[in-house]
């Protein structure tokens, strides 16, 4: 990795969380709200740009100090840096951790999530953060996939799923007709302009270089590993290997959920333990890998419960899935205890809430993980956790 090194006060951005501006709404119809309305905006430009998040890491690591080091982990494509702020160099007497934000980049309040976090781990004078830091080693990629984040249509940021890459076999030594990844949209008919979904672009084998010997399997399936086509991609795996992690969280969004066919309140996150299924021969999952997932996932689950009559008790399982290729299903098959974090979609008015809540875990976690208590929840309270309840849609937007 490249040390990025920039002396105190070079920056002096005060950090503020910026959410969505959003003018007040109607009284909510059933199913809840808050939902955006016909005559609401999101104004996506709230949202952290590339030059802020550099500017508020460096300032971060100005007033830090010395606990937390700024790198670029990657770049892309178009040569945007990816940053990785560490707590800590890679030590086994310690419980590492590795946090990823915005990989999908139109799912931004993950690296909203990611900056407040990094704020208060370099900052703040609490003796929790002192016991946090004592005890683990802590790496945030808070942006994973900045061309996502960054897309603008007609000069407006809109944001997307992919990155912005194209298909060239020939990288890869392989001949022009080569089929491209499934997942590379675009190439299918499915974007434009083309572009990666880096969220299936892993390898549970993290030194697999695709080319001549194993391109029979291309383009492969949702089922399967990925092939680490993308800077992102390979990025993470990079961060990955040198950290070793024992934990790996990874931060999405998602639609809107109902708490059940009887209750029409709103599900406001979705959270998960396995992405792999455990009887798979090909890729096996290690039990003790699972149930430790459990053990963070159920931790979180307890935590939050535990607010009493709040919105972050709505909370459930997110649904199964059987995904190799993701980070988490190539960290978890590699040892890594895994949670995912699917809030609402960011496209409405309780943004800020949503990122909070994120923020709450992230926190919650690194204290059950430093004084041991997480190690002491049974992991089948983690199947107890409500199942998905059914999807649903923005009642205000009519279908024409």
């Amino acid at each position: 990795m490249r040390k990025l090194i920039l002396k105190a006060g070079v920056f002096c951005m005060a950090f503020t969380l910026l959410v969505f501006g959003i003018a007040l709404a109607d009284p909510q119809s059933i199913p809840n709200g808050p939902w955006i309305q016909d005559e609401q905006t999101v104004k996506l430009e709230a949202l952290t740009s590339m030059e802020e998040l550099q500017k508020k890491l460096f300032n971060i690591y100005a007033r830090s100090k010395g606990r937390m080091e700024v790198e670029v982990a990657g770049e892309t494509t178009l040569g945007i840096p990816i940053y990785l702020a560490k707590f800590g160099e890679a030590d086994d007497d310690k419980i590492r951790v590795l946090i990823e934000g915005q990989i999908h980049g139109g799912e931004p309040l993950g690296a909203e999530a990611c900056i407040e976090v990094i704020k208060q781990l370099a900052a703040s004078g609490n003796k929790d953060i002192d016991e946090i830091l004592e005890k683990l080693t802590i790496w945030i990629i808070p942006r994973l996939n900045p061309e996502g984040a960054t897309y603008e249509e007609d000069d407006e940021l809109v944001q997307r799923r992919t990155n912005e890459q194209d298909w060239t076999p020939d990288e890869w030594g392989l001949p022009e007709d080569a089929p491209p990844p499934w997942y590379q949209y675009g190439q299918y008919g499915w974007w434009d302009p083309p572009g990666y979904d880096v969220n299936r672009d892993s390898n549970p084998d993290l030194d697999f270089v695709l080319g001549p010997a194993n391109a029979y399997l291309l383009p492969g399936n949702p089922s399967l590993p990925g092939f680490f086509v993308t800077p992102e991609g390979r990025a993470v795996r990079d961060v990955y290997k040198q950290l070793r992690p024992d934990v790996f969280i990874d931060l999405h969004h998602r639609g809107t959920n109902l708490m059940s066919e009887e209750d029409n309140s709103m599900c406001i996150l979705q959270i998960l333990a396995q992405v792999v299924d455990l009887g798979r021969e090909d890729y096996p999952l290690d039990p003790a890998v699972l149930d430790f997932s459990k053990q963070i996932n159920a931790y979180v689950y307890q935590r939050l419960n535990e607010m009493g009559n709040s919105p972050f008790t709505n909370i459930q399982r997110y649904p199964d899935v059987n995904l190799p290729g993701t980070t988490l299903g190539t960290f978890s098959l590699n040892g890594s205890a895994i949670m995912l974090y699917e809030v609402r979609t960011a496209k409405q008015k309780s943004s800020g809430m949503l990122t909070k809540q994120v923020i709450i875990g992230l926190m919650e976690t690194f204290k059950g993980l430093a004084d041991g208590s997480i190690f002491y929840v049974a992991p089948h309270d983690y199947d107890d956790i409500l199942p998905a309840g059914p999807r649903i849609g923005n009642p205000h937007l009519i279908a024409e």
